[in-house]
């Protein structure tokens, strides 16, 4: 699989060899010509995040879900 662009409700792009059927995205191409799949919703979100190793998220989004696992919100 290839590395998908995606790009998070904040505005961060995050690549991942994650597929972005079955989740609700927004498609565009850039001004690259690279497609990026934005995240339209709260679920395709966290859905998406799920998919994705933690290394390659940003660290606000590592320590929020450090933090919903301690406080057991996950």
């Amino acid at each position: 699989m290839n590395v998908a662009r995606f790009l998070l409700r904040d505005g961060n792009k995050v690549g991942a060899e994650v597929s972005p059927e079955g989740l609700e995205v927004f498609s565009y191409e850039d001004q690259k010509g690279q497609v990026i799949h934005a995240l339209a919703t709260v679920k395709a979100e966290q859905e998406f995040l799920k998919q994705v190793p933690s290394k390659l998220l940003p660290l606000y989004v590592r320590m929020d879900q450090a933090l919903a696992k301690t406080v057991g919100r996950s």
